[in-house]
């Protein structure tokens, strides 16, 4: 299995695909196999790089907690510098997008672009404190699927997926099983301050019923980040790029087509549509 030694922890990664690297950061709910369905469609024109986060599945630490570089932020930047990565774009769900807006504020000269899926990336809004429903709702979710009762579902899936797509639904929990008990930190956090110097165009997209990141949160961030775009996709939970996958690829890729439009050889990517 390909693995990346670091400073900071040792990496499982997988590589897909030629053209301009497209990485992607799962949320805490996955790991690299959460990305299959953007893998086999992304990789037609990109170089696609999944990740295990430290903690998750494969990849672990090698520092302590108390390690002021311990950040997935860094941790991504020197899995970029270990693949000789240099300007690449970015794709970040939930928890993925904590690392990938650190290191897009930390790393302007090597972010293209940006896609935040479901996440406010660690950064602090007063307007959390409006969502009490939805995080009663998100804990009652929690307990029901924890106790394992009749109708229970994963949160990050929500119902909907848990009802219409059953087998999709499995798949994800089964993907999430294979996560273990190992250590996870690292999120990290940004400020106001810091979101104000992001340069790279930025997509947010959001599923309309998702109660892990109200889609309210995601836009909240949206409107005060430099140069966004924002989608909210009807019918979809937290794992947007999971349950519709082919509407979150679609969006995805006339974003990029856009901000990120060049293969190796110069030509501009053509629409896989």
């Amino acid at each position: 299995m390909p693995y990346a030694d670091l400073s900071l922890a040792k990496v499982y990664y997988e590589s897909i695909g030629d053209g301009p690297p497209l990485v992607f950061a799962h949320g805490a709910g996955g790991n690299a196999l959460s990305w299959w369905q953007q893998t086999a469609f992304f990789s037609a024109g990109f170089r696609c790089i999944t990740f295990d986060h430290p903690g998750f599945r494969n990849s672990s630490w090698s520092v302590t907690e108390n390690d002021p570089k311990a950040f997935y932020g860094n941790v991504l930047a020197q899995l970029l510098d270990n693949l000789e990565l240099d300007t690449v774009g970015l794709v970040a769900q939930s928890m993925g997008g904590w690392t990938c807006l650190r290191f897009a504020i930390d790393h302007p000269d090597r972010t293209a672009a940006l896609v935040m899926a479901a996440t406010d990336g660690g950064l602090y809004l007063p307007s959390r404190e409006h969502y009490s429903n939805q995080m009663a709702a998100l804990d009652g979710s929690r307990k029901a699927w924890a106790e394992k009762k009749p109708g229970s579902f994963h949160p990050a899936c929500g119902s909907r997926m848990q009802k219409e797509q059953p087998a999709l639904h499995d798949m994800y929990v089964e993907i999430n099983s294979q996560n273990g008990d190992l250590v996870r930190r690292g999120w990290g956090e940004v400020s106001a301050d810091e979101l104000s110097r992001l340069q790279c165009p930025t997509l947010f997209i959001t599923g309309a019923e998702d109660i892990v990141c109200p889609p309210e949160r995601v836009e909240a961030l949206a409107v005060i980040t430099p140069n966004p775009e924002f989608v909210k996709i009807p019918e979809s939970g937290h794992s947007v790029y999971f349950e519709r996958a082919e509407e979150f690829n679609r969006l995805v890729d006339s974003f990029l087509s856009v901000h990120f439009p060049f293969n190796s050889s110069g030509s501009t990517i053509m629409s896989h549509y």
